[in-house]
Formats: structure tokens, C-alpha cells, sequence
């Protein structure tokens, strides 16, 4: 730090640097006096002021704002559902914080937490968005925010996420059926139970959609609970599947001066089933559950439910039914009926 007396008696203090492109810099503060107290006052007025020079400032703004930022961005990017449960998560995350007041631990805590509140799946995707979000403040407004959350379901969370897969054991499958007594409903949900198909992607269904004589079925949208028509989930969503008698004769009783064959909402259909215990998503996993008994491949399973990766089938809709139990059962005994006769 170099030092000189100025003409009017006062001191002035200049430090050297190099700038961020090498090229050597002066920077100056003017003290009263050359005390041993002005001068370290003076060195640490510089060293402040150069770092700030080296340092690009970066304006904090509150939590609230990065997330206007970010839903606008992904507004046009991703899905109505997905959009949702962007803004469903992010609400967890108060509008007036700022980075300084996240951390990985604190939401690590919280993460633990929000298991009282919510299932352990749900906690999974809040992990899953709010390291979404975080990666997007550091990729475009603060390099240094840098938080990236764990979480894993214990044994005991994955039992409980497995246990919420329900299905229809296909020797009830006449019985559950009779009980639905709104017509529209019960044809529904035997179309999925006969192809698979999401909720939103049945209710999309169009004539034009379906073609007769080669007797398969295009799935190239879904209807959501706005009513609005979007692309499906995923691009692997987008297909054709095959369907039988049964489900023609069904969809072509639905034909009508209407855009989409069946005229309902997803809250209607839920009213109907809810009264006998039943859910729409119930259905698919058990058209699952008839094409694994019937020994379908499963790469052929997941293609047909749309799925983009074979594991996504593999995790969530390998069920073991009675029927298969038996069937192994029987398999069994003949082994071994087999092996004793040899």
C-alpha cells in the first residue's frame, strides 16, 4: 500500500491489482491523517473495494421473485400436471426468503418433516422440484447458491408407497364391475381395464382416433381437469395400441356429434367410483396385472402403457395376484411331481 501527503494536508492511500483480463489497476481512499489506526482502516477500505472490483455484485432478490422467473420460464416448457405441481411445491418455500436463509441442512430437516404431512412419495417430488428450482438459480442469477437436497425412502416408506398400488385381483373383476351403477363410468373404466389407458388420455379419445378395421387405438393427447387438450405426458405417450372386440364395441357406442367419445369429467367419473371404493388409476394397474398373468413380455407392457423406460413398469406395476400365486402354485407341484417321477 503506498502513501502520500496531499497538498491540503489529508493522506491518500493506493493499493495496485490486476482486473479480471490481467491489466493492472490503481485504486485510491483519502484518510484525515496517517495514524496508525487511519491506516489500517485505509488497507481494509481497499482490500473491500478491489474485491468488489474482482467480484461481479450480484443483486439478492427474495425467493418470491426467482420463482415468478422460474414458472414463467417452464410455463411454456412442460406440462399443465407438471407446471401444477411446480407451483404446488415452490408455495413451501415462503416468498419473502432470501438464499441466505436457505441451506442444505435446514432443508434436509424440513424434508424429514413434511413426512408427517405428506406421503413419502409426495416428499420425494418436493425434493425433486425444489433441487429443480435450485439448479435454476444457480444456472442463470447466482453461480454461488449451490444446494443440491437429499433424500431416500426408507424400507419402511417404500413399503407404505408400495402398498398404495392397488389393483383388482382378476378373479373379482365381474364383481367390481356390477357394482358401479352409472353406466357411462362402468364402460369407462372397462375400456381401461381393457387398454391401460391414463384417465386423461381416454377422455382425449376422438372417432377419428380410432381405427376399425385394423382394430387399433391412437393415443396422441389427454384432456385435464381444466378441460384443456395438451400432447401427452410424455413423448413415449404418443402411440398406437392394439384393442379387442369388447373395447370397439364399447368406443363405437360412444360415437356421437361430440368431439371426444365420452362426455364426462374426471370429478364425475371419481364421484361414481369413490362410492364403491374404487379409482380410475385402479384400472390400469390392473389391465397390468391380466397382460403379466397372460405372460406379455414386459417391454411390451411398457410400450403399450407408455412408458419411456421399462423400469418405470418394473417399479411400480409388477404385482403379484392371487391368480399368479396359484398359478406358480401349480407350476410348482408339477416340478416337483416331475422330479420325483425321474
Amino acid at each position: 500500500m503506498q502513501k502520500r501527503q496531499l497538498p491540503n494536508g489529508k493522506w491518500q492511500f493506493t493499493e495496485g491489482y490486476k482486473d479480471k483480463d490481467g491489466k493492472y489497476r490503481r485504486i485510491t481512499v483519502i484518510k484525515p491523517n496517517k495514524t496508525r489506526a487511519s491506516e489500517k482502516e485505509a488497507y481494509e477500505e481497499l482490500q473491500e473495494k478491489i474485491k468488489e472490483k474482482l467480484e461481479d455484485k450480484i443483486e439478492l432478490k427474495t425467493i418470491g421473485y426467482y420463482k415468478n422467473e422460474f414458472l414463467e420460464i417452464k410455463k411454456n416448457a412442460v406440462s399443465i400436471n407438471t407446471l401444477n405441481s411446480y407451483e404446488i411445491c415452490l408455495k413451501l418455500l415462503e416468498d419473502d426468503l432470501y438464499l441466505d436463509d436457505i441451506t442444505k441442512l435446514k432443508y434436509e430437516k424440513k424434508l424429514i418433516e413434511y413426512r408427517e404431512m405428506y406421503s413419502p412419495g409426495h416428499v420425494k417430488l418436493i425434493k425433486t422440484i425444489f433441487n429443480i428450482f435450485f439448479k435454476f438459480i444457480k444456472s442463470y442469477y447466482v453461480p454461488t447458491f449451490d444446494i443440491n437436497l437429499e433424500y431416500t425412502l426408507s424400507k419402511e416408506d417404500k413399503f407404505k408407497e408400495k402398498q398404495k398400488i392397488k389393483y383388482i385381483e382378476t378373479n373379482k373383476i365381474p364383481e367390481v364391475l356390477e357394482s358401479i351403477a352409472h353406466p357411462i363410468t362402468k364402460d369407462f373404466v372397462t375400456v381401461q381395464l381393457l387398454t391401460g389407458l391414463r384417465v386423461g388420455e381416454l377422455l382425449a379419445i376422438t372417432p377419428k382416433d380410432i381405427d376399425i378395421k385394423n382394430k387399433t387405438l391412437s393415443v396422441n393427447k389427454t384432456k385435464h381437469t381444466s378441460g384443456i387438450f395438451t400432447s401427452p405426458k410424455t413423448l413415449s405417450s404418443v402411440r398406437i395400441i392394439e384393442i379387442d372386440d369388447r373395447t370397439l364395441n364399447i368406443l363405437m357406442r360412444y360415437i356421437s356429434a361430440s368431439e371426444t367419445l365420452f362426455n364426462t369429467n374426471i370429478s364425475t367419473l371419481n364421484y361414481n367410483l369413490k362410492k364403491v371404493k374404487l379409482s380410475t388409476h385402479m384400472f390400469r394397474h390392473t389391465h397390468v396385472a391380466l397382460l403379466v398373468e397372460a405372460g406379455v413380455p414386459i417391454k411390451v407392457i411398457s410400450e403399450r402403457l407408455g412408458h419411456s423406460k421399462i423400469d418405470t413398469t418394473l417399479n411400480i406395476y409388477t404385482h403379484v395376484t392371487e391368480n399368479m400365486k396359484l398359478d406358480l402354485r401349480t407350476k410348482l407341484n408339477n416340478l416337483c411331481a416331475d422330479i420325483t417321477q425321474k
